[in-house]
């Protein structure tokens, strides 16, 4: 029997946001599903049929169920985002023509992702054109980005994470306050996962720190997927 302080623990739970890349090619096929877990997926390249659907490039999708995937095209490359105990193994696609790349998986410290309570699980995208400064700002919550197009910088107080391209991924906790910029030459385009508040379902994560007037100008939402953990 659990003593005091194993269901305390079991009871306040942590998170953590795992980030993956899988790839698929023709005849890609997983042998075995996912467990059930929440998912965000996002098709990079090609297509795949995920659970009897079909995702075309720049499709994206929620699962909570099982998960089973196969590639629709030559060759396919899926992001996907999900959450888990921060002791959790990897889960990797198994089976034919298939791989998966463990990423970057960070645990949530920021927020307190307790048992029964409500979160929104956010896929979203944003654009800044060549040469563009991001100002001081902070998040509602945190998350993990990985860079579709061009370069990227971003800094906190201790940290930079510099020259990233296509398929790099990093991660913001949200309360740390950060600067970005990127190439004078071409525009930056990421795709991010986050979880934020209930409150926050389909406003910008943002929080500006130097006055700089709110734009959506340059994000795209995908998904704003209420859950309950």
């Amino acid at each position: 029997m659990p003593d005091s302080h194993d269901q305390l623990a079991k009871n306040k739970m942590p998170y953590s946001m795992t980030f993956y890349q899988d790839q698929a090619g023709a005849s890609g096929h997983t042998s075995t599903p996912l467990p059930a877990a929440h998912r965000l997926l996002y098709v990079r390249h090609g297509a795949v049929i995920v659970n009897g659907m079909e995702l075309q490039a720049d499709g994206f999708a929620y699962f909570s169920d099982a998960l089973t995937l196969e590639g629709a095209a030559d060759w396919s490359e899926v992001w996907r985002w999900e959450l888990a105990a921060p002791n959790a193994a990897s889960v990797s696609l198994q089976g034919t023509d298939i791989l998966t790349l463990p990423k970057l998986a960070r645990a949530i410290t920021t927020l307190a992702l307790e048992p029964g309570t409500d979160w929104l699980f956010r896929l979203d995208s944003v654009i800044s054109v060549a040469g563009r400064i991001t100002p001081r700002h902070q998040h509602h919550g945190p998350g993990i980005r990985c860079l579709y197009q061009g370069t990227f910088n971003v800094q906190d107080a201790s940290h930079v994470t510099a020259n990233q391209g296509p398929g790099d991924a990093w991660w913001e906790s949200g309360v740390d306050t950060v600067v970005a910029w990127h190439s004078t030459q071409m525009t930056a385009i990421f795709i991010r996962a986050l979880v934020v508040p209930m409150e926050l379902k389909g406003e910008m994560s943002n929080i500006w720190l130097d006055g700089s007037p709110a734009s959506t100008s340059n994000w795209r939402l995908f998904i704003d997927q209420p859950i309950t953990l």
